[in-house]
């Protein structure tokens, strides 16, 4: 399995707007992809101005397709004026894993 990861502060106040965007605009995408097998919004609890999306992916090409398409990058230029451009994007590769 694979994991997308997206860090990123937003700008002060920023989070419902954000969090209400990503539901209504960035949830659906992956919905029906092959491949996707889930999706997390977090919080911090540390500062409530910045979050972590996390997807998971059945294969690195999966991910990949899924980071290039043009609906994926479309939802993210409609969310960039609320992040303070502190942000960063990577992907890992599960090795181990316990639920």
């Amino acid at each position: 399995m694979f994991v997308r990861m997206l860090w990123g502060r937003l700008r002060v106040g920023m989070w419902d707007e954000y969090e209400r965007y990503y539901n209504e605009h960035i949830e659906p995408i992956t919905q029906g992809i092959e491949g996707f097998r889930g999706r997390q919004l977090l919080q911090s609890t540390e500062n409530p101005d910045e979050g972590m999306s996390i997807t998971m992916w059945d294969s690195l090409e999966a991910l990949r397709q899924y980071d290039l398409s043009r609906e994926r990058q479309e939802a993210a230029r409609g969310v960039e004026h609320l992040y303070t451009g502190e942000y960063w994007v990577r992907n890992f590769e599960v090795t181990s894993s316990a639920v």
